[in-house]
């Protein structure tokens, strides 16, 4: 009962911290679609990390689950970075599919960059020794795993939907 108690409670501490997410993008960029774009980026990246997780055999235990609640702050930074130099364009004049081509073409190799930074910080634990290292080598792969596909995401799917969704800002 304490097992399965502690597994609702960390259910619910990624349901809120989800939606406390998408709450400050919303508060910050004030705009329902600059709000959506990046907020699908959390279900993408957690939905393609529970594939990974599943072809690798790992359970949905506290610690992996306390993984997927970390990264979800690393998963949507990638895309609101993109969304907002996208967005920069499209208030420069250019229209929504130029603006995403141009704007993802300059900042990709940065989010790259950003993902592989940030996923090598994780690294050291996946090759930490003795029973310590057993217990946190799930931990560190769910975490890299969670930030590498909200990069391919990021460079991908992020730009194709603002492309698709966001208007051209009006100035008045």
């Amino acid at each position: 009962d304490t097992i399965r108690e502690s597994y609702r409670d960390v259910q619910f501490t990624m349901i809120l911290t989800l939606l406390l997410v998408v709450m400050v993008i919303f508060v910050f960029l004030r705009n329902v679609w600059a709000t959506v774009i990046p907020s699908l980026a959390l279900p993408f990246s957690i939905v393609g990390t529970f594939a990974v997780m599943y072809m690798l055999n790992y359970s949905l235990d506290n610690l992996s689950m306390m993984a997927l609640i970390l990264s979800v702050g690393f998963v949507v930074d990638d895309a609101i970075v993109m969304l907002e130099n996208i967005y920069r364009h499209m208030e420069m004049g250019e229209d929504p599919l130029e603006a995403s081509l141009v704007g993802s073409r300059e900042i990709g190799f940065t989010i790259v960059s950003m993902t592989l930074s940030l996923a090598a910080v994780f690294i050291p634990v996946l090759f930490m020794g003795g029973v310590l290292g057993r217990l946190f080598r799930e931990f560190s792969v769910t975490i890299c795993v969670a930030i590498l596909i909200s990069g391919i995401v990021s460079v991908t799917l992020t730009p194709m939907l603002c492309s698709r969704f966001l208007k051209k800002p009006s100035h008045g």
